[in-house]
């Protein structure tokens, strides 16, 4: 007969969690949590602001007091370090956003390319809207993106690693035109 099993430690991951104080209003967002549930923080939220949840995987406790603020500045800070990636369409200025869209990142893991092309298709920038459209080149969506390239020596605005690529293809392509050129005037 095996030994019983030792009691859990008293971590507040093994107690109940206590519910969450939610507030939305004139002042925006606040969450005030202690050992509260991410799940029924989001939901809450959720249900507050009317914006859709999608992609809530793995409940985890949280602590803290969040805001009051913007809905998007509190719900950042929120899911800071919670192991999602987090997107966050529709709304702005001071309005919540229409939809949360969480997915599981492992660490160090960039945005998925999807997301960050559905933020900038979203977020009612003018300029944006005005630009002729270019298109991009087509990449499966398990490809991500990663942040901003700086150019070391400084100058000009920080470039996404799809322009590198694109540039790269670039200078490939008038690489290959040198050779052939070349082997036309240098036939053997």
């Amino acid at each position: 007969m095996p030994p019983p099993a030792p009691p859990k430690p008293n971590w507040p991951v093994n107690q109940p969690p206590n519910p969450a104080t939610v507030r939305w209003d004139s002042r925006g967002l606040e969450i005030e949590a202690s050992n509260s549930s991410l799940d029924q923080i989001l939901h809450e939220v959720a249900t507050d602001t009317g914006a859709k949840l999608q992609g809530m995987s793995e409940d985890q406790r949280v602590f803290g007091i969040y805001g009051p603020g913007p809905a998007r500045d509190v719900l950042s800070k929120l899911l800071d370090g919670s192991g999602y990636n987090v997107m966050m369409v529709g709304g702005q200025g001071d309005a919540p956003p229409q939809q949360i869209i969480l997915s599981r990142s492992l660490a160090g893991t960039p945005v998925p390319v999807n997301a960050t092309q559905a933020l900038r298709n979203n977020n009612g920038d003018e300029e944006s809207d005005n630009q002729e459209q270019q298109p991009e080149p087509q990449q499966p969506p398990e490809q991500f993106q990663q942040p901003p390239i700086r150019n070391p020596f400084g100058g000009g605005p920080p470039r996404t690693p799809q322009e590198v690529q694109q540039e790269m293809l670039m200078r490939q392509r008038q690489m290959q035109q040198q050779q052939e050129q070349q082997q036309q005037n240098n036939p053997q």
